[in-house]
């Protein structure tokens, strides 16, 4: 475990087997929770129904700009709302704006960030992934969301796109510690799909969120589901989140004698989602109690499931090696050269520091 890395941080063995990639399935009904989401978890600001297909462009000029991009009807819709969000923290910024916290002793980064951006749709029919990027700001930080749509079920596309939409304007909004302004956020992006999918529509579809914020010298993390954060750290690989997938559970059933090992880790239904968007009432979220500190040249990546079903950690790791700027490249190029006939969607956002 690396120095002042948070207790969720796992190293990846560079030797894990290549997996064929696949989609999202929610885990067997058992596990489940009954409930559907309370009303009041919807945000207050809502995006406008109706919203047509296509891409936001990306902000310019601006350390660490990035953007937000999705298949389907997210387009012309989610830049207005997101060019109003922006011109209302014009006005309530000063709001948010604090003195800046000295950094923790002995860290020499000097807060510059650098994006890079892989976003494509693969093999699929359609794009589901979503991901958003907002420019640095001074006292809110730098947000980058990544959202996987869950290819089992109906809808997945718009799910993510409301989720990672529902995120990206709240940014301009919320206030507080960085742990507050994540879970703030979740909450908003899980209000707007439950709103989408109705009363009715728990479990219809849904998606995944993982969200990284760089605030204060400092990296901070929430997630739900099964997307992937990671750490590139001095030619290391750390998980930084726990994934909420069914394999988990049985391997508490194995430690409470009620399951096999093998049972456990080969069991048809243990890579189904136990939380996610969509859920209606989330049964988990990840949220370190620390963040981990920021060092000159630390790569933080968020990624969709089809990054690391295709790539085992050691070609991660041979890509995050490139020199700034070509990392996104080196696992698209990685990716495309397996080859593979049903290779999902794939969406990564690196942070480099």
């Amino acid at each position: 475990m690396a120095d002042g890395m948070g207790p969720n941080v796992t190293q990846v063995p560079s030797g894990s087997e290549d997996q064929v990639p696949g989609g999202h399935t929610a885990a067997p009904e058992e596990t489940a929770p009954e409930e559907t989401a309370p009303e009041e978890t919807a945000p207050e600001e809502t995006a406008p129904a109706g919203r047509e297909a296509g891409t936001l462009a990306q902000w310019a000029g601006e350390p660490g700009a990035g953007g937000i991009s999705c298949g389907g009807w997210a387009g012309l819709g989610l830049l207005a709302g997101l060019l109003a969000a922006g011109a209302a923290a014009g006005v309530s910024l000063w709001l948010r704006r604090r003195r800046k916290q000295p950094a923790p002793e002995g860290l020499l980064w000097s807060g510059s960030v650098s994006v890079e951006k892989l976003h494509e749709q693969g093999a699929r029919p359609g794009q589901q992934d979503c991901f958003f990027v907002s420019p640095a700001e001074e006292g809110a930080g730098l947000l980058a969301v990544v959202a996987d749509g869950m290819g089992g079920l109906s809808d997945g596309d718009k799910v993510s796109q409301a989720a990672v939409s529902a995120m990206a304007q709240g940014f301009y909004y919320v206030r507080g510690t960085p742990q507050q302004v994540l879970l703030q956020l979740a909450q908003r992006a899980n209000g707007a799909v439950n709103q989408l999918l109705g009363e009715d529509g728990a479990y219809r579809s849904g998606s995944t969120l993982t969200a990284g914020l760089i605030r204060d010298g400092a990296f901070h993390y929430l997630s739900v589901g099964d997307s992937r954060i990671c750490l590139y750290r001095q030619g290391e690989l750390y998980q930084l989140n726990r994934e909420h997938v069914y394999r988990s559970e049985l391997y508490v059933n194995y430690v409470n004698g009620e399951e096999t090992l093998d049972g456990a880790a080969a069991h048809p239904k243990g890579a189904g989602l136990t939380s996610f968007l969509g859920m209606g009432r989330l049964k988990y979220i990840d949220l370190p109690a620390q963040p981990v500190p920021v060092r000159p040249g630390d790569r933080f990546l968020l990624m969709s499931d089809g990054v690391y079903n295709a790539l085992t950690p050691g070609e991660l790791s041979a890509a995050l090696d490139q020199g700034a700027g070509q990392a996104a490249q080196a696992i698209n190029d990685a990716i495309r050269a397996k080859g593979y006939q049903n290779q999902d969607n794939y969406t990564a956002v690196i942070l480099n520091c």
